[in-house]
C-alpha cells in the first residue's frame, strides 16, 4: 500500500512539474549584434537558452498567451561598397520572425525590406503591425498566413508601435518627423499626425483603460502625452535629472507600473533609470549604475522588479524597485536591445 502511495505522489509531482516550470517568469532579450533572442531566468540571474532569429534583432512583442514572441529583424547593416552585396542567408535576412517560447525555435519568418524596427499585435493576435525605419512604412501582416496584407506610408524613421486596446487604431512614433502617426487599422489609412516632441522613440499605452499614451523624446528630455481616444496631443513635460555625460544621456525606452502611476525611463549613455511621476510631472527617483547604454526596459507583473537591456556592456540588469538598487547583472553577449517578460 505504501509503494502505491509513493507512486501516486511521484506521478502527481511529475504532472505538476511542467506546469510549475511554465509558470516561472522568463526574460526574452533581443540582441542586435548576434541576432538572437536570449532567454534569461531572472530568479537564477542567468541565461537558460537562445534562438537565432537574424541580423540586428530589435523590437519584441509577446503574444497575449505568452507562448510566442514576435521579433523585428532589421537584417544586415549596409556596407559602403562599389559592388552589390550578396543576399544574406535566409536566417539572417530582414523580416518578422515568430519564436515559440517553450520550444525555443523559430516557427515563422515573414520577409520584409530592411529595416523593421518595432512590432505590436492586434488584440486577437491575428495581425502584426511592424514599422520599417528605412521604407517609412507601417506593415500589417497576417500572422496565420505570413502574408503582408497592407502597407501605409508614415513619417520618417518610424520606430515604436502601439495598438489601442480596442484594436481600431495603431500609433507609430516617427523619429525623423517628430510626430506620432495614428492609423485606422480597418482601412490602414492615416487618421492624423500628432505632435510627438523631438525625436520620439516609442509609444507606451497607459494600463487600465486610461486613454493616454506616453512618448519619450530622444531629441529633448521630454515626455509627450497623447490622448488615444481623440488621437490628439494632450501635453508635454520636461524630464530633469539626466546625468551629464559624453555622449549626452538621452531618453530611450519606458515602462509603466501596473497601476499606471509611475514611469521608468532608460537614459542610454546616462547608465541609469529615471523614475517619473507623470501626475506630478517630475522625477521622483533614480537608479544609478544600471549598465552601459540601457535601452530596452520591462517590468515584472507584480511591479517589484525592472529589467534593462544594456547593449555595450552585454548584460541585462535586474533592479529592485523598492530599494532602487541593481540586484544582478546577467551576462548576455551580442548587444542586448529590447526585453520582455514572459509569464
Amino acid at each position: 500500500m505504501r509503494s502505491s502511495v509513493v507512486l501516486i505522489a511521484c506521478v502527481a509531482a511529475a504532472v505538476a512539474a511542467p506546469g510549475a516550470a511554465r509558470a516561472k517568469p522568463l526574460l526574452l532579450i533581443s540582441t542586435e549584434a548576434s541576432g538572437e533572442v536570449v532567454v534569461v531566468d531572472p530568479a537564477k540571474a542567468q541565461p537558460v537558452g537562445s534562438v537565432k532569429v537574424g541580423a540586428r534583432a530589435r523590437g519584441l512583442k509577446l503574444s497575449k498567451d505568452g507562448k510566442r514572441v514576435f521579433v523585428a529583424v532589421a537584417g544586415p547593416a549596409k556596407k559602403n561598397a562599389a559592388a552589390p552585396a550578396a543576399p544574406p542567408p535566409a536566417d539572417d535576412a530582414s523580416g518578422l520572425v515568430v519564436v515559440d517560447v517553450a520550444a525555443r525555435k523559430v516557427t515563422k519568418r515573414v520577409a520584409i525590406p530592411p529595416s523593421p524596427f518595432g512590432v505590436d499585435l492586434s488584440p486577437d493576435g491575428k495581425i502584426a503591425y511592424v514599422s520599417n525605419s528605412e521604407t517609412n512604412q507601417l506593415l500589417a501582416i497576417d500572422v496565420g498566413s505570413g502574408q503582408i496584407k497592407q502597407t501605409t506610408r508614415v513619417g520618417a524613421e518610424p520606430q515604436g508601435v502601439a495598438v489601442r486596446p480596442d484594436g481600431k487604431v495603431v500609433f507609430v512614433a516617427t523619429h525623423g518627423s517628430d510626430e506620432i502617426c495614428a492609423i485606422d487599422t480597418k482601412k490602414m489609412a492615416l487618421l492624423g499626425r500628432i505632435d510627438g516632441g523631438s525625436k520620439p522613440q516609442t509609444v507606451l499605452l497607459a494600463p487600465r483603460g486610461v486613454a493616454t499614451a506616453f512618448v519619450p523624446d530622444e531629441g529633448l528630455p521630454n515626455i509627450t502625452i497623447v490622448d488615444t481616444k481623440q488621437n490628439t496631443f494632450k501635453g508635454q513635460f520636461g524630464v530633469s535629472g539626466l546625468p551629464k555625460t559624453t555622449p549626452p544621456a538621452v531618453l530611450q525606452s519606458v515602462a509603466i507600473s501596473p497601476d499606471g502611476k509611475i514611469l521608468y525611463l532608460t537614459t542610454g549613455a546616462g547608465k541609469s533609470v529615471l523614475i517619473v511621476d507623470p501626475e506630478k510631472k517630475e522625477v521622483v527617483g533614480t537608479v544609478e549604475g544600471v549598465g552601459a547604454f540601457p535601452r530596452g526596459i520591462a517590468i515584472s507583473a507584480d511591479g517589484k522588479k525592472l529589467y534593462t537591456a544594456n547593449g555595450p556592456s552585454n548584460d541585462v540588469a535586474i533592479i529592485d524597485i523598492a530599494s532602487k538598487k541593481v540586484e544582478a547583472r546577467v551576462p548576455v553577449p551580442g548587444a542586448p536591445w529590447a526585453v520582455v517578460v514572459a509569464p
